[in-house]
């Protein structure tokens, strides 16, 4: 009796070990499935050599900070002077913040994207400050060093109406690409200003 039982007990024990590294290697085929997916899917598309296509789905990436009255242009607003009101949010895609999170580096595809608000008030009693109101520009920089001789790209998917469009060829490079070059903390990323970017590299 007390053979059979034994038997018995060493085959459950057997089973639970042999189900437990089933569910390890189901989990970890699960995690290599989606970061091959992430990487085998671009963040960003092109249409031929420079013409790239509106990033889809950039609201599930990671956010990565937001601001209001930021600039570096030589003809901004001078400090109490007044400034219009647009508020920023800064996305970053997946694999990049996976990548920088592991190596501190962006890697060649990283896409970050620029989407901008009105910022907006409501007349309630008691309320103060403002909110993110319409939705009125969006805009991209993209690293690809094999399409870009600067390293990276910025592009617009808003006309100056206000409308948005399908794709986009790049800013020139003085327009956008020498203010990341100087002003940029890291690799013509405004970092400085992305506490999650910042909270995220490895110490």
């Amino acid at each position: 009796m007390n053979s059979m039982k034994s038997i018995k007990l060493s085959m459950l024990a057997g089973l639970a070990v042999t189900c437990l590294l089933l569910s390890v290697l189901s989990q970890r085929n699960t995690v290599d499935a989606q970061e091959h997916g992430a990487k085998s899917r671009p963040a960003a598309v092109f249409e031929g050599q420079d013409t790239m296509l509106r990033p889809e789905g950039y609201r599930e990436w990671v956010f990565v900070g937001s601001s209001t009255g930021l600039s570096y242009l030589p003809n901004a607003p001078a400090d109490g002077e007044s400034k219009r009101e647009d508020i920023k949010h800064v996305y970053i895609d997946p694999f990049a913040y996976r990548e920088f999170s592991r190596t501190g580096k962006f890697p060649e595809g990283t896409v970050m994207i620029l989407e901008v608000a009105r910022a907006a008030t409501k007349n309630e009693p008691g309320l103060q400050g403002s909110f993110a109101g319409e939705y009125i520009a969006l805009e991209a920089s993209v690293k690809d060093s094999k399409r870009f001789p600067g390293g990276w790209a910025y592009f617009s998917f808003t006309e100056r109406g206000g409308k948005s469009v399908a794709k986009a060829k790049p800013f020139p490079e003085g327009a956008c690409l020498s203010c990341h070059q100087k002003k940029a903390a890291t690799d013509h990323v405004f970092t400085q200003f992305y506490p999650v970017l910042n909270a995220a590299r490895p110490k």
